[in-house]
Parts: structure tokens; C-alpha cells; sequence
């Protein structure tokens, strides 16, 4: 097939292996099992039992999920992108078939799956603002508390820190003062 990007010689001895690469270099080109199996050079059959015994999976689900991956990436890299523009940069015909193919395969419209990334995107920024914000306050303290260690314990504790006497992580506990 013309512009197909095949991977280097020297390693065709793992075919099934490469299979999966060819698969994702090649998502947008591939559109069926017997595609693939053609760029490998085996026929469909040989390439799906081949394939099946090698991952313990169909091809045709692997297509299938690298497909819907492919679409997601899409989606993402620009959320303004219409069901077209996705289509046609994911290697599906057209707006129409994109739509098909995500009803029948993963029974969800373009703009459910769309929003779905959206709000995962969205929660995904936020847990990782919280915990930045979090870790913020964690150094804060740590260099708090390194200040505090620096200074001498000469009974001037309790002015400097707020409820220094209630705190039992503070306070230095020797073996006399145990009970």
C-alpha cells in the first residue's frame, strides 16, 4: 500500500509483535482486519488466528479500541473539532460513519463522548491543582517547621507557636518524662 509506514527491516521475524506497530502507525490508513493483514503478509484467516494465539485477543477488538483511541486523542487536541474534522483526521469516511461507528461499538453518540472527555479533563485538573495546592501547603509547613527547629528550646515555644502546649508532636518527649 502506498504511504504506508512500515517498521524496519530487521525486524520481521516478530511479526504478530510489529502487527501492533504497524497498527498504530498506521491507525487513520487501516480500516479493516484484512488491511492489516495485508500489510503483514498473511491472509486474513492465518492473521487472525496468528494474532489471536500470539495476545489472546481478536484483531478486529483491537482495531475496534485502537480506533476509539485514536478518536479520544482527537477529541482532545482540540475541543472545538467538529464530528468531521475527527473523522477525517482519524481515517473514517465521514461524520456519518464516525457516529456509526462509536453507537455500534461503544453505544455512544459523538457528543456524549465529547463532554465525557471533557468533564474527565476538567475533574483530571482539578485533582491535580488540589494535590499541587496541597503539597504548596505541606512545604509551607515543612519550612515552617524548619525554622522552628533552627531556634533554641529555651521555654519561648509557647509565644511563637499558637497552641504549642495542646501539641503532642511538638513537644520533645524524653525517657524521664514517660510514665
Amino acid at each position: 500500500m502506498e504511504g504506508i509506514d512500515y517498521p524496519p527491516k530487521e525486524f520481521t521475524y516478530r511479526q504478530m509483535d510489529l502487527s501492533v506497530d504497524i497498527l498504530v502507525r498506521n491507525i487513520t490508513k487501516i480500516h479493516s482486519v484484512e488491511q492489516w493483514a495485508d500489510l503483514i503478509g498473511y491472509s486474513r484467516s492465518h492473521f487472525c488466528r496468528k494474532f489471536t494465539q500470539r495476545f489472546g485477543e481478536n484483531p478486529k477488538q483491537i482495531l475496534r479500541r485502537a480506533r476509539f483511541r485514536s478518536i479520544c486523542r482527537a477529541i482532545q487536541s482540540d475541543w472545538s473539532a467538529t464530528a468531521y474534522k475527527i473523522a477525517k483526521d482519524t481515517g473514517i469516511q465521514n461524520e456519518k460513519a464516525l457516529h456509526k461507528f462509536l453507537n455500534r461499538n461503544f453505544s455512544v453518540s459523538f457528543l456524549a463522548l465529547k463532554d465525557h472527555l471533557k468533564k474527565e479533563a476538567f475533574r483530571s485538573r482539578n485533582i491535580i491543582s488540589q494535590v499541587a495546592d496541597e503539597a504548596q501547603v505541606y512545604l509551607r509547613e515543612t519550612s515552617d517547621l524548619l525554622k522552628i527547629s533552627s531556634l533554641p528550646l529555651n521555654g519561648g515555644m509557647e509565644k511563637m507557636i499558637p497552641h504549642y502546649n495542646e501539641s503532642k508532636h511538638l513537644k520533645p518527649e524524653y525517657p524521664g518524662n514517660m510514665k
